[in-house]
């Protein structure tokens, strides 16, 4: 399996804080069947978070520990950038790094809001042959009130990626409730880890596989598996259909509790 949303890069954003955990939290993917992992430290403008030239550097280093340590894990580059008008910019002027070098983008909302700019952003990025990938949708406070905010980015297109933790219930219910609305719904199109530490927000993987099994095997295969591969090996993704989601009215959902 390719983890594409990782911070496992030790001592540059809110991740790993040393090699030592690094390499913990390396022995821990490989033990869930990761072998490859697509390093996404955060990206903030006008912050001192590492740039494309830095982590590549770090993710070099990092697998010729890999290979000393024995551990069966490689590492490739690139960023989760936070949204902001100079996006394109900074893609443009190599400031920030696309995952593996491919067409594919990771990107971030701020944690409360949705730009104004989201839209602009996105539209710009695909004129210039990439594909934008959304961090988490599912955690989104606005898109929890109405997960149907996504699909205009969707129809842009725009590519979404949840976490492995918010399937497992880590961020709370409404979150849970909230992604697996979104993957019933095919307005999720891969499934990381998004990875922190190597205890709460650890790579662990396969519990999460297996739920998403129980609600469609091939949809789980689709999302753990070849998505991720196809962004690891640039090649394009055609993805389903989104859905809409209905939300019953109150006189319908009240008449659906006396039924049963």
């Amino acid at each position: 399996m390719i983890d594409l949303h990782c911070h496992i890069l030790p001592g540059i954003d809110d991740g790993s804080k040393d090699i030592e955990e690094t390499l913990e939290m390396a022995r821990i993917a490989v033990s869930e069947g990761i072998h490859h992992i697509i390093c996404t430290p955060h990206y903030i403008q006008y912050s001192d978070y590492y740039n494309k030239a830095q982590v590549e550097a770090l993710v070099a280093e990092m697998n010729e520990r890999f290979v000393q340590e024995e551990i069966d894990l490689t590492l490739s580059i690139g960023h989760e950038v936070y949204m902001t008008p100079d996006l394109p910019k900074l893609v443009q002027e190599g400031e920030v790094s696309t995952l593996n070098n491919s067409q594919y983008i990771l990107i971030e909302f701020p944690m409360n809001d949705i730009p104004m700019y989201a839209e602009d952003v996105f539209y710009e990025l695909r004129l210039m042959g990439l594909t934008p990938i959304l961090a988490h949708p599912e955690r989104y406070p606005m898109i929890m009130e109405d997960p149907n905010l996504l699909l205009k980015f969707l129809n842009l297109g725009v590519l979404c990626q949840a976490n492995v933790g918010s399937i497992r219930g880590f961020f709370g219910e409404r979150v849970q409730q909230t992604v697996l609305k979104l993957i019933e719904h095919h307005m999720i199109h891969f499934i990381a880890t998004d990875a922190h530490t190597p205890r709460k927000r650890s790579p662990k993987v396969q519990k999460a596989l297996e739920a998403v099994t129980q609600l469609d095997s091939n949809l789980a295969k689709e999302l753990f598996i070849e998505n991720p591969l196809k962004v690891y090996q640039n090649e394009l993704i055609e993805p389903r259909q989104p859905i809409e989601i209905v939300k019953k009215s109150f006189w319908k959902s009240l008449f659906s509790k006396r039924q049963k």
